[in-house]
C-alpha cells in the first residue's frame, strides 16, 4: 500500500476519533475520551511530522482521492434530501467559518451537493455559522462549540430557504438542541404527554452533512431530520481508485440515515447509538454547568 496515502488517510480517521473522543469527555465527563483525544491528537502530529522529513511531496493522488469521497458523500446526502423535499428550490448551507485558502473547499461540497439535488435546487447558499477573524489566533473549541442563538440567528435571516443542511456539529444537549426554533415543539392539546410542531413556526427540510446521530436520534423519530450523513463504524479505507458510481464510493465509507431507515441502521449498528441513560447524564450535567 502507498505510505503516503495511507499515513493521509489515517490522520483523516484519526480526526473523527478525536472529535468522538472530545465529546465523550465534555459531556459524559469520560477520562478515558480526554486520553484518546490527546493520543490521537500527538498521533497525528507525529505523522504529520514524518511526511514531511521523510517524505518528498505529498501524494496528491491520494488527497484528491479523498476529495472525491467527500464529494460522494455530499452529493448521497442531498439526492436523499431531493427524494424527500417539494419546496421552492432555495437550500441553505451552514458551514464552519473558513479562510480564503479553505473556501474552496466549502465550494467544491457546495458544488457535489447541487449535483446530488440534480437541478431540483436552483438557489444553493453557503453562511458561516459565525464570522470570525480568521487571520486571529482562536482556540478551535470556540469555533467548534455553537450555540442554539447562533443557529437561530442565521436561520432567521434566511427564513425563505426550506431546504437547510448543517456542516457545522449541533448543540449536543437536549435543552440547546430543542432551543433552535425549527428543532422546537409544543405539547399535544388532545395528549400533553406527546409533543407535536408547533403550528406557528415554520419547519424546512433539514439535512446534516457528517454529523453524530449521539444526540439527534428523536429528531428523526418526530420528522425534524429529513437525512443525516455520517462514517460507519467499519469504513474501508484503501488506496484503490474511487468508484465510478457515486453510490458505490458512498457506501465504502458512510452511511445515510433518514426517518424511514434509523431504526434498520441502528439495529445493524447499535454502538452508533449511546444508551438513553447516558443522554440524560450528559443533560443533567449541561444543565447544572450552566446554573
Amino acid at each position: 500500500m502507498n505510505s503516503t496515502f495511507f499515513a493521509v488517510a489515517f490522520m483523516l480517521f484519526l480526526a473523527v476519533i478525536m472529535f468522538y473522543g472530545q465529546i465523550q469527555y465534555k459531556k459524559h465527563k469520560a477520562d478515558w475520551g480526554k486520553s484518546l483525544t490527546i493520543i490521537c491528537g500527538f498521533i497525528i502530529i507525529a505523522t504529520a511530522v514524518w511526511l514531511n522529513l521523510f517524505k518528498s511531496k505529498v501524494d496528491n493522488k491520494a488527497i484528491e482521492r479523498e476529495k472525491l469521497y467527500q464529494n460522494a458523500q455530499a452529493m448521497i446526502l442531498a439526492n436523499t434530501l431531493t427524494n424527500q423535499y417539494a419546496g421552492t428550490g432555495k437550500c441553505l448551507v451552514i458551514h464552519h467559518p473558513v479562510d480564503e485558502r479553505n473556501r474552496k473547499d466549502v465550494d467544491r461540497l457546495i458544488l457535489a451537493f447541487k449535483d446530488g439535488f440534480g437541478g431540483k435546487l436552483k438557489d444553493v447558499k453557503s453562511v458561516p455559522i459565525k464570522e470570525y477573524d480568521m487571520s486571529a489566533e482562536m482556540p478551535e473549541e470556540a469555533m467548534m462549540e455553537n450555540t442554539a442563538e447562533d443557529f437561530n440567528k442565521i436561520l432567521e435571516q434566511y427564513t425563505d430557504y426550506d431546504l437547510v443542511i448543517f456542516m457545522v456539529p449541533l448543540p449536543y444537549s437536549k435543552e440547546e438542541l430543542m432551543k433552535i426554533n425549527i428543532f422546537k415543539m409544543i405539547p399535544d392539546a388532545e395528549d400533553e404527554t406527546k409533543f407535536v410542531r408547533d403550528p406557528s413556526q415554520f419547519y424546512p427540510l433539514v439535512g446534516v452533512y457528517n454529523g453524530y446521530i449521539g444526540n439527534l436520534e428523536e429528531l428523526f423519530y418526530d420528522d425534524l431530520i429529513g437525512a443525516m450523513s455520517l462514517w460507519k463504524p467499519d469504513p474501508t479505507i484503501d488506496e484503490l481508485a474511487v468508484p465510478d458510481n457515486v453510490m458505490d464510493a458512498f457506501n465504502k465509507r458512510y452511511l445515510i440515515i433518514t426517518p424511514q431507515t434509523i431504526k434498520g441502521i441502528k439495529d445493524s449498528y447499535p454502538k452508533l447509538f449511546p444508551k438513553k441513560k447516558e443522554i440524560k447524564a450528559a443533560d443533567a450535567e449541561d444543565t447544572t454547568e450552566s446554573k
